[in-house]
């Protein structure tokens, strides 16, 4: 006889098909977070005109995380839903592309120097740099304002 517990009855064949689905359950999570990404870098080409090619993944998550972090959660998933509503948060989303500076919880923070759009965007301008030892090798990027040499 099955024992209950509240609304809840516990059975052995319950468990086991509970256990049964649980691998399931945890590939859901990273199969979701992966969809999110997918429309999050679509929306992303949208607002920029790159294509989903140029926006990198990873930096994509970051973004992602950062417009959560910042209070943003619910009207990123509303954009992501495709309700555009929210222009401003577009505008925004666009700008952490190019700019390479993204929300967080504390603050905009930099994500990318190289990696902003707004290098590619130019198309003839380059980062800036520190040269190195070679002339003509500006692989560095600068220093901080007010930092020692």
């Amino acid at each position: 006889m099955p024992e209950k517990t509240g609304n809840a009855s516990a059975t052995r064949r319950g468990f086991i098909a509970g256990l049964i689905a649980l691998p399931a359950f945890r590939m859901a999570g990273p199969a979701r977070a992966a969809d999110i990404v997918a429309r999050f870098r679509s929306l992303s080409a949208e607002l920029t005109g790159f294509d989903t090619d140029d926006l990198d993944p990873a930096l994509a998550r970051v973004a992602i995380d950062g417009f959560r972090a910042a209070g943003d959660g619910a009207a990123l998933e509303r954009l992501l839903s495709g309700d555009p509503a929210d222009g401003e948060l577009a505008r925004r989303i666009a700008a952490a592309w190019f700019s390479g500076i993204h929300p967080a919880a504390g603050g905009p923070a930099v994500r990318t120097f190289r990696g902003a759009l707004v290098w590619r965007a130019l198309g003839y301008a380059e980062p800036p740099g520190d040269c190195s030892a070679e002339p003509g090798d500006w692989a560095r990027p600068p220093a901080p304002a007010g930092a020692g040499r």
